[in-house]
């Protein structure tokens, strides 16, 4: 769905570069700014309408394209009156653009996908600082660089800061066409990034043409703009259905490594640049330099971003995800370590829950859920701090208890902790009344194996479970190993 209509963007402007030619200036320009402009105007529509369907942050970047783009109309609509009365209209035209082009940026980013945290922000800054300085320093390197002798002070003013904002603008689409999805949302979003960066390839085609006397159409500058504003008026109207796969082999691929394109293209040109002539200009100096600290600050915000993911991984992979209890490994690698060198009592104690089938079969899985977490918090708070709780799965919960002096401590932390999980638990607007049994096994000094006292006190927990349950049951005492 996407591809024929590019395609016929395409070959919209191909014919309105060829037709160019033949026209006077004057006519020439109104004869491009309509459709410009009447293109601008049915973007703003379009994106009118989409605000109207999302809300926060989505709607005011919608709404915000909504204006750029109605601005940007306007913009078109003074280049014609300018052409058609004869009028020096073409500066605040000129600015009305630029009014356009950072609107649109502004609207690019809140429309864009909604980044995590800090750490994503500041990575999407330094990619866009990098590839916004490598546009800027081609287009000095092979546009301004030297321009200032064929324009007035104004002139070449207005031409660097079109420039200037054009490069960020560039950047910015780039960055963004690359990390967005082949959604709806993000089909929009990579046609309207396309626009802006062909506004941007545009812009500076039509300064070289200027610096060189040639009319302003040439090297494609008609064509482009006609394409840029279509392809931002197809992206306001760009819904395809989730499930379409056809753009996904149309557009993956290329996406992620659009924004080193311009970066490598800047330093081929310093390279060829010091060859030719044995100097830099302080713009590609400056570049070097920039780009040496910009991806230095990546590397160094990649390690710390790596780093956290390592944390995030180690943590989930020893710790459970519903209740953020040590899981059954993290409990053996705890409670072993802990076992070898134990120079006292040591109790383990095991837990489960009265009747949780019930709950899951008459409340759902969700209040199911919201039990084992609370059941997770109450047994935390039972513990003393040297002593480790864990979920061994389903309703099983298991308490390590080191260093007690005598096997009746383990008796009082059982005591403390069904009295604690009997009280009532508010669970879906209702408090729920939930019993528990435990078993518990304790040994004396070092050397015991884990797993005997696990079974030691799944059989006591077996035996508390026959007594009425609600209750605990404590094995015999294991002497030193």
């Amino acid at each position: 769905m996407i591809l024929p209509r590019v395609l016929a963007v395409l070959v919209a402007g191909v014919l309105m570069q060829l037709l160019l030619p033949h026209l006077s200036d004057r006519v020439g320009i109104v004869v491009v700014s309509v459709p410009i402009g009447a293109a601008g105007f049915y973007a703003a529509a379009g994106f009118a309408r989409w605000a109207r369907t999302v809300r926060g942050r989505l709607r005011a970047g919608w709404r915000l394209g909504a204006v750029a783009a109605c601005t940007f109309g306007v913009a078109y609509l003074v280049y014609i009156a300018a052409a058609v009365l004869d009028m020096p209209l073409k500066s605040s035209a000129d600015g009305l653009s630029l009014v356009a082009a950072g609107m649109a940026m502004v609207a690019l980013v809140l429309a864009s996908p909604k980044l995590p945290d800090r750490a994503a922000r500041f990575t999407l800054a330094l990619d866009v600082t990098a590839v916004a300085g490598a546009l800027y320093a081609l287009a000095w390197q092979l546009i301004l660089n030297g321009a200032q002798d064929h324009l007035s002070p104004g002139t070449y003013l207005m031409f660097t800061m079109v420039m200037a904002v054009e490069s960020v603008g560039a950047a910015l689409a780039l960055v963004l066409m690359s990390r967005s999805t082949p959604t709806p949302d993000g089909y929009a979003l990579r046609l309207l990034a396309a626009g802006l960066g062909a506004f941007a390839l545009t812009a500076g085609v039509a300064v070289h043409n200027d610096v060189l006397n040639q009319p302003w159409y040439r090297t494609g500058a008609g064509g482009g703009y006609l394409i840029a504003a279509l392809l931002i008026a197809v992206a306001s109207r760009t819904v395809l259905p989730t499930g379409d796969k056809s753009g996904e082999r149309v557009f993956a691929g290329i996406w992620p490594a659009l924004p080193y394109i311009p970066v490598l293209l800047a330093i081929a040109e310093v390279i060829h640049a010091y060859a030719r002539t044995g100097t830099l200009t302080p713009v590609l100096i400056l570049f070097l330099l920039a780009a040496v600290l910009l991806a230095m600050l990546r590397q160094l915000l990649m390690l710390f971003t790596i780093r956290g993911l390592i944390g995030s991984l180690r943590h989930q992979a020893h710790h459970d995800a519903l209740t953020g209890l040590p899981n059954r490994a993290a409990f053996y690698d705890l409670a072993g370590a802990q076992l070898a060198n134990a120079q006292r009592h040591t109790a383990v104690l095991l837990l489960d829950l009265d009747g949780f089938k019930e709950v899951n079969d008459t409340m759902g899985h969700a209040a199911g859920d919201a039990l084992l977490i609370e059941v997770g918090h109450r047994l935390q708070a039972a513990l003393r701090a040297a002593d480790t709780p864990a979920r061994l799965g389903g309703d099983e919960f298991v308490a390590f208890l080191p260093a007690l002096n005598d096997p009746s401590e383990a008796d009082e932390v059982a005591h403390r902790l069904l009295y604690d999980i009997a009280e009532p638990i508010p669970v879906a607007g209702r408090e729920l009344r939930i019993r528990a049994s435990a078993g518990i096994a304790v040994c004396l000094g070092p050397g015991h194996d884990l797993d005997r006292l696990l079974l030691d006190a799944d059989l006591s927990l077996y035996e508390a479970k026959d007594a009425g349950k609600g209750t605990f049951r404590r094995a015999g005492l294991l002497p030193a190993a």
